[in-house]
C-alpha cells in the first residue's frame, strides 16, 4: 500500500493568505478508517459479553449450598469450600452465587450466623460469648456488632423480647446441653 503524506499551501479567499495543509494519499485515509472499524467493532464486542447475564447456580447446587452452611455454621467457612460443594471454581461460584442469592457468599454465610444466634439466644440461657463461638463468630463483641447491623437490636435486648422460634432447624448447635445451665461445649453428662 503506497502511503504518501504531503503538506499543501491553501489559500484563505477572505484573508487573502497562504495556510499549509495536509493532503494525504486517499488509500491511507482508507486504511485508517477500516483498522478503525475492526477495532470499534472488537470493543463492541468485549461490552457486549461484559454485559451478559452470568447465569446463578442451579437448584441442586443452590439447596446444597444453603444445607452445607445451615449444618457448618459453627465452623469457618471459605468461599473455597462452599465452591468445591457444588463443583465450580471459586470465581464462577461467586459470581453465580451473587445471582442467584442477591448477595455475596460472606453476607450471606453471616447472616445464617445471626439466625442460628437468634435461636439460640432465644432458646437458652447461655452466655453470648458462648454463643458467639456456637455460630461461628469470633467473639461477643463480634455478635453484637454484627448483630445490631443486621438484625437492627442488640443480642440482650432480642433476648428479653423474643420467643423461641418453632424451627428445630438449629437444635444440633444445642446438643449435649441443657437448657437455663451448662455450657454449650460441656456435654450433658458431665452435669
Amino acid at each position: 500500500m503506497n502511503k504518501t503524506i504531503s503538506f499543501i499551501p491553501l489559500q484563505d479567499e477572505a484573508k487573502g493568505s497562504k495556510t499549509w495543509g495536509l493532503e494525504a494519499d486517499y488509500r491511507a485515509i482508507k486504511g485508517l478508517i477500516e483498522r478503525q472499524s475492526l477495532a470499534d467493532k472488537r470493543i463492541a464486542t468485549s461490552v457486549e459479553a461484559k454485559e451478559k447475564a452470568t447465569a446463578g447456580l442451579s437448584e441442586w447446587q443452590r439447596k446444597k449450598i444453603i444445607r452445607y452452611v445451615d449444618g457448618n455454621v459453627d465452623s469457618k467457612l471459605r468461599v473455597s469450600d462452599l465452591s468445591d460443594q457444588v463443583r465450580l471454581s471459586v470465581s464462577r461460584f461467586s459470581k453465580g452465587f451473587n445471582v442467584t442469592f442477591g448477595r455475596p457468599p460472606y453476607d450471606y454465610v453471616l447472616s445464617r450466623r445471626i439466625e442460628a444466634a437468634k435461636y439460640l439466644i432465644a432458646s437458652t440461657d447461655e452466655p453470648l460469648s458462648q454463643i458467639a463461638h456456637a455460630c461461628g463468630l469470633s467473639d461477643q463483641a463480634h455478635l453484637s456488632k454484627v448483630f445490631k447491623r443486621l438484625v437492627g437490636t442488640t443480642p440482650l435486648k432480642w433476648r428479653k423480647s423474643a420467643s423461641v422460634a418453632q424451627s428445630t432447624q438449629w437444635d444440633y448447635l444445642t446438643v449435649g446441653t441443657r437448657q437455663g445451665s451448662g455450657h454449650l461445649d460441656q456435654p450433658l453428662a458431665a452435669l
